[in-house]
């Protein structure tokens, strides 16, 4: 016997309306199946006035975020109050993806210079200082540091 799945926006709505008893009403396979990092990041997320959604954001991280790495281990039913009392508008709210920020692509020869020049720096750091500076700053830099101007590719 085949039990439908537990969709996305059927728990965001239940989130939405403050439906803290969902929780008991959920089988145990469909309680395995709620992803609580995944909840929060939709939680957070809301559409509407620059209001609304700040109001998001601030009643997640107030009440979830705060205790998320505490109990989410042993104890599920209080994350899912606390995502609750989060969310609660009392109206079906729309909940847009907002992604991970994108690695940059590491191929770029100003980086790969600065990598070279740089050895035991950390990527951000090189991606950071590559942004700041300008392609004669870094020629100037690859220069100082016994590059001849006909190697420096960048």
């Amino acid at each position: 016997m085949s039990q439908e799945k537990l969709t996305l926006k059927q728990i965001l709505g239940c989130i939405d309306m403050n439906y803290k008893g969902a929780w008991n009403e959920f089988t145990e396979e469909e309680r395995k199946s709620v992803n609580f990092w995944l909840l929060n990041r939709y939680v957070s997320s809301v559409s509407g006035s620059r209001e609304k959604q700040e109001a998001a954001i601030q009643k997640t991280n107030k009440y979830y975020n705060r205790h998320y790495l505490t109990l989410q281990k042993n104890h599920k039913p209080l994350l899912w109050k606390l995502l609750c009392i989060s969310g609660a508008t009392n109206n079906i709210e729309y909940h847009p993806w907002i992604g991970l920020k994108q690695k940059k692509n590491t191929n770029n020869k100003t980086i790969k210079l600065l990598m070279q020049i740089y050895p035991n720096m950390k990527i951000d750091e090189i991606e950071t200082l590559a942004k700041i500076s300008t392609k004669s700053e870094i020629k100037q830099l690859a220069e100082e540091h016994g590059y001849e101007k006909k190697d420096i590719d960048i």
